[in-house]
């Protein structure tokens, strides 16, 4: 679900992790600019709130319309590749050595810092894992027509008290994001690494931590025009499996 507000852009929600991604393809479809970026056609809309109100793996959405090559890849530059790539199926930068999240996660110590943070002080605002660094402006200067910057700028990490513990939300900043090719594996990866954060307190401050919602920003959201046909093409497939299931609920609720 997506509504258009008034000043303020396109705001985009869903229960689950599936619905937000599958609503934000089309939102982009329906309302996203043709233009022109480096020399590809894509419809893209700007400044897009995304929010999903649980962050719960694994999401049925995206494992039944999600590209399950795109899905694995971007987890493991997550979680456990240190060297970047592209999987847009057209590559828009060559492989980088050491350049991954996962890697920019390990060399930082991110996770253990917003860990530490959070276990000592668990209404810190500085629980923030940041990805691009000063060596990534370096070398955008000098490559700037094969350069590489990181499509998540932040990740920020917030407690709230509840009765017997603390619900986790997370909020990301997006500089830029396909919407269709790899969105719903960003929004995968953030809750994973929202769960591993959530445990690792919960061990340390021997309470119960729950993981809340996910909420962020995108800058400029934006498909293809290579991929318009199956983007177009999975927003209508959801669409006829919700009705199949309220369907379905509706002849068992008879």
């Amino acid at each position: 679900m997506y509504k258009l507000i008034e000043p303020f852009g396109i705001n985009v929600h869903g229960e689950s992790l599936g619905e937000a991604w599958l609503s934000l393809v089309q939102a982009t479809l329906d309302k996203g600019e043709i233009c022109s970026d480096e020399g590809r056609l894509r419809a893209a809309i700007r400044n897009v709130r995304v929010r999903a109100d649980s962050q719960k793996l694994p999401d049925k959405l995206i494992k039944k319309f999600g590209n399950k090559e795109n899905l694995r890849h971007i987890l493991e530059l997550t979680f456990n590749n240190e060297d970047m790539f592209d999987v847009d199926i057209i590559p828009s930068f060559t492989p980088r050595e050491k350049k991954s999240y996962y890697y920019r996660i390990k060399e930082g110590r991110m996770v253990d810092f917003v860990v530490a943070r959070l276990s000592e002080i668990p209404e810190s605002k500085k629980a923030v894992i940041v990805f691009p660094t000063w060596n990534d402006y370096k070398a955008v200067l000098k490559s700037p027509q094969d350069d590489y910057l990181p499509c998540l700028v932040s990740i920020q990490f917030r407690m709230q008290p509840m009765k017997d513990g603390w619900i986790l939300d997370t909020i990301f900043n997006a500089r830029s994001i396909d919407a269709f090719q790899k969105s719903y594996a960003n929004l995968w990866a953030i809750a994973k690494l929202s769960e591993i954060v959530a445990t690792k307190i919960s061990e340390n401050r021997k309470e119960k931590i729950v993981v809340g919602s996910l909420d962020g920003v995108i800058t400029d959201a934006h498909i293809y025009k290579e991929t318009f046909g199956s983007a177009r093409k999975t927003v209508n497939n959801w669409y006829k499996f919700e009705t199949e299931q309220l369907r379905g609920k509706e002849v068992k609720n008879a």
